[in-house]
């Protein structure tokens, strides 16, 4: 068994071994019924290179609490720190399925997310479309794995034979996740994060915003646009109107006079000197 000093002092944390002992929510293991022998499992730890070797069930005794506490510490929500109970019933289902897909016992299975905290969760959920706002994995009844040289979607197919819980294969990551709920599955999204979506959305909104202001041609659109972007645009904004009033003078200048009105204005002046003298 190899374990860090951090992962030592976390194991100390986790001193109630009743509740440990009372999570399981499935009988045992399928298996066990032929074999009676004890339970042992190798978890691995991908990212932190954490690993714990443990038999955790013994005929006669049943599930040990010194060595569920140490399956307990690996699967610790890596953001906090925290440490809760694992589902007994979770355990053993990893179990079955390293050997139904015929891995040797020895066999790692790596543990790429276990219990996470609320918080932990909420924040993951804000930017993952595949993580559930409600997860199995808050109550320690989850786990993400993969079994090295195992195809994902041979431990998908041997879930779904199990019928023992929630099950999915994430075909992007290359993990599959299990729980202990009801038996159900599902079709994970693409994985990609939430924020660029919204972002997307966002900028589409702004360009259709802008693309009806040009439309209606007024001013006032013009304006409103501007301050949006900052202070200075928008005092800039505010000298417009003076400039648009100069150009329909420059257009008046350059259309064709009307002769008939040249005339008349012709007549009038020649005509204004005897009215000036007459008047004085």
């Amino acid at each position: 068994m190899r374990m860090t000093g951090r992962a030592l002092g976390m194991l100390a944390v986790l001193t109630v071994a009743t509740q440990l002992g009372a999570c399981a929510t499935t009988p045992p293991l399928e298996s066990a019924k032929q074999d009676d022998g004890p339970r042992s499992v190798v978890l691995h730890h991908p990212a932190s290179g954490e690993t714990t070797s443990v038999t955790y069930w013994r005929p006669g005794d049943g599930y040990d609490p010194a060595a569920m506490r140490e399956i307990a510490v690996l699967f610790r929500d890596r953001r906090s720190d925290e440490v809760i109970p694992v589902d007994a019933a979770l355990v053993d289902m990893l179990v079955e399925l390293r050997q139904r897909v015929g891995a040797p016992p020895e066999s790692p299975i790596r543990i790429t997310s276990g219990y996470r905290s609320s918080a932990t969760n909420a924040s993951l959920a804000r930017t993952n479309p595949n993580v559930a706002e409600n997860s199995y994995h808050m109550r320690g009844q989850a786990a993400d794995f993969s079994i090295a040289g195992i195809p994902p979607s041979r431990l998908a197919e041997e879930a779904a034979a199990m019928q023992r819980g929630g099950y999915a294969m994430y075909a992007h990551t290359g993990h599959v996740h299990v729980d202990t709920g009801p038996f159900r599955t599902w079709t994970p999204k693409s994985g990609e994060p939430r924020a660029p979506q919204i972002l997307e959305a966002q900028a589409r909104a702004r360009a259709r915003a802008q693309a009806l202001a040009q439309k209606s041609g007024s001013g006032k659109g013009r304006v409103q646009l501007a301050d949006a972007g900052s202070k200075d645009a928008g005092s800039k904004a505010g000298k417009s109107p003076a400039k648009p009033a100069k150009a329909p003078g420059k257009s008046a200048a350059l259309m064709p006079p009307d002769l008939s009105r040249v005339r008349v204005a012709l007549a009038q002046v020649k005509e204004m000197p005897v009215q000036k003298m007459a008047k004085r």
